[in-house]
C-alpha cells in the first residue's frame, strides 16, 4: 500500500467514516508492517493534539491526495449488507477528508521534533540498542513482556525465571539463566547481581567486562560462565580461552584464568581462590550460548574440561554433546559426508560431498559410548533416541573415522585427544530392514535440526556436525 492509500484510510479512521472494505485494507497493511503501526499511531495522537490546540490550514496539495488516491483493491458489497447509496454516506466530504489530511500531512512533518514515549522513543532505541533479545525459552520477565528482536539500551534487566540470550552489538553472545538480575552500562560492560550468565565473546568484543559484587571479569577472547548466588557469592568458569579476574575493590593484581580452571570469591573477601574445574551448573545456558536452542532430554551437552578425551565419557542412554571450535574459516574445501537434508542413506558414491571454501564454521561432536562394551549382536545393546536444533544452518555432516580423524586437527577441539580407534557411525543402508540395527541420522528440511537413532556397540558412535557461523 503507497503512502497515499495509508493516509486516506487512516484519515477515514479518525473521523469514525471507515466502511468495512476499508477497514480491512488498513488492518491488513498493519499486520504486516510494524512500521506501519507505528506510524498509524503516531498520526493518531498528533492529529488528536493539533485539532484540540489548533485548527490544519486547508491546501491544494491535500485535496488533491483526497481526490486522486484510489485504493489498491475493490471491495463491492457495501458495508454491513447496506445499498450503495447508504455507503456513500459513510465516507466524508473532499473538504472534510481534505482538511484531515492536511491535519496528517502537519502531524506527519512534527514527528521529527516530538518525542512520544511509547513510539519514536522506542524507534530510536532499536537502532542504538547495545544487545538484541535473540532467543528465550520459558522466560518470564520482572516488568514487562520481552518478545525476540527486542532492543535493549542500557539499563536493568529482571529474568525471574527461564533462558534468554542477548546478541550485543558488538558481537558478544551472553546467555541469562533466571532468577538473574543483569545491568547493561555499555556495549562492552554489564554488572550480574545475582544468577547464571554465560557468555560468548569473538575478536570484536575482547574486554568484554562483567561485575559482580565479588569480582570483575575481563573477557580476553574466550567463553566462559559466571554465577552469583544470592549472597554474592560469585563462580568464575573458563571454557575456552582466558579471562582476567580481580576484587571488585581493585585493591589486588588482576589473575588470568585459563581454560578448564575456575575460580571463586565473596564480596569483601581479599582472595579469589581455584576451586575444581566444574561445568554442570552452566548445562541450561551454555548450550544456548554455544549455538545449541533446543535438545530432546535423551542428549546431554557437555563442556570440554582439561585434558579432553572424548572416549572417557561414557554413557548408555544419552547423547553426548561437544563444541569443538568456533568461527573456522574454510581455506580450502572441506569433504564430507551428508550435505543434503532428509535422511542420511549410506551410498558410497554420494558420501564424498564438499563444503565450499569462503565458509565461517562451527563443529560440534555427537557421540553415544556406552557404558562397558555390548557385543554387535546383542539385543540389549545400547540404543538412544534424540533430537538436537542449532541456531544456525547446518552445512554438513561428518560420520566416518576416516574423515573424522582427517578433520581433528581443523574442527576438533584444540586441547582434545580423540585417539584412533573406530569411532563413527554405521549408517542404514538402501537395502537395509527397518529393524536393521543401523544409525539413523535425519536432517530437517530447514537444516537446522538433526534427529538421530543411534545404536552402540563394542565401538564409540561419533558424527561431527559443521554448522554455519554466517
Amino acid at each position: 500500500m503507497n503512502e497515499g492509500e495509508f493516509l486516506r484510510l487512516t484519515t477515514l479512521y479518525l473521523e469514525d467514516a471507515i466502511d468495512a472494505c476499508d477497514l480491512d485494507l488498513l488492518n491488513r497493511d498493519l499486520a504486516n508492517s510494524p512500521d506501519r503501526v507505528r506510524q498509524f499511531n503516531d498520526l493518531r495522537l498528533l492529529a488528536g493534539l493539533i485539532n484540540e490546540h489548533g485548527h490544519a490550514v486547508e491546501s491544494e496539495g491535500a485535496a488533491d491526495l483526497a481526490t486522486n488516491s484510489p485504493p489498491e483493491s475493490g471491495c463491492f458489497d457495501s458495508p454491513a449488507g447496506g445499498s450503495g447509496a447508504n455507503a456513500e454516506s459513510h465516507f466524508p466530504s473532499r473538504r472534510a477528508t481534505a482538511t484531515a489530511l492536511a491535519v496528517l500531512a502537519t502531524a506527519a512533518s512534527l514527528l521529527p521534533v516530538l518525542n512520544w514515549p511509547d513510539t519514536t522513543l522506542q524507534r530510536d532505541e532499536t537502532a542504538t540498542a547495545i544487545a538484541t533479545l535473540a532467543y528465550t525459552s520459558h522466560a518470564r520477565w520482572g516488568s514487562e513482556e520481552r518478545v525476540l528482536g527486542d532492543g535493549f539500551g542500557k539499563g536493568k534487566l529482571n529474568l525471574e525465571v527461564g533462558l534468554a540470550r542477548l546478541d550485543f552489538r558488538n558481537g558478544a553472545t551472553v546467555t541469562l539463566q533466571g532468577p538473574a538480575e543483569l545491568e547493561i552500562l555499555s556495549t562492552d560492560r554489564t554488572i550480574l547481581s545475582s544468577g547464571i550468565l554465560t557468555a560468548s565473546i569473538p575478536e570484536s568484543a575482547v574486554g568484554f567486562e562483567v561485575v559482580t559484587p565479588a569480582m570483575d571479569v575481563v573477557d580476553l577472547g574466550t567463553a566462559f560462565g559466571v554465577s552469583v548466588g544470592t549472597d554474592g557469592e560469585t563462580d568464575v568458569c573458563v571454557f575456552e580461552g582466558e579471562v582476567e579476574v580481580s576484587l571488585s575493590d581493585g585493591a589486588d593484581t588482576p589473575r588470568l584464568v585459563r581454560e578448564g580452571n575456575a575460580v571463586r570469591s565473596r564480596p569483601e573477601a581479599d582472595s579469589i581462590d581455584s576451586v575444581d574445574y566444574s561445568t554442570e551448573r552452566y548445562e541450561d545456558a551454555w548450550p544456548v550460548t554455544s549455538g545449541v536452542l533446543q535438545a530432546t532430554g535423551l542428549m546431554k551437552f557437555v563442556s570440554p574440561g582439561p585434558d579432553f578425551v572424548p572416549g572417557r565419557y561414557e554413557d548408555s542412554e544419552r547423547i553426548l554433546v561437544f563444541l569443538e571450535r568456533s568461527r573456522v574459516p574454510l581455506k580450502s574445501d572441506l569433504g564430507v559426508n551428508v550435505t543434503e537434508s532428509g535422511q542420511y542413506i549410506r551410498v558410497r558414491r554420494h558420501d564424498n560431498q564438499p563444503i565450499a571454501a569462503g565458509h565461517v564454521i562451527r563443529s560440534y561432536l555427537l557421540q553415544l559410548n556406552p557404558t562397558g562394551e555390548f557385543a554387535r549382536e546383542e539385543a540389549g545393546r545400547a540404543r538412544v533416541i534424540g533430537q538436537i536444533t542449532f541456531d544456525r544452518p547446518i552445512l554438513g555432516l561428518i560420520s566416518g573415522t576416516k574423515r573424522l580423524t582427517a578433520s581433528d586437527e581443523l574442527l576438533g577441539h584444540p586441547l582434545g585427544d580423540y585417539g584412533d580407534t573406530q569411532r563413527g557411525i554405521e549408517p542404514t543402508r538402501p537395502d537395509d530392514l527397518p529393524d536393521s540395527g543401523r544409525d539413523n541420522v535425519t536432517l530437517s528440511r530447514d537444516r537446522r535440526t538433526l534427529s538421530l537413532d543411534l545404536s552402540a556397540s563394542s565401538a564409540v558412535d561419533q558424527i561431527r556436525v559443521i554448522v554455519s557461523e554466517q
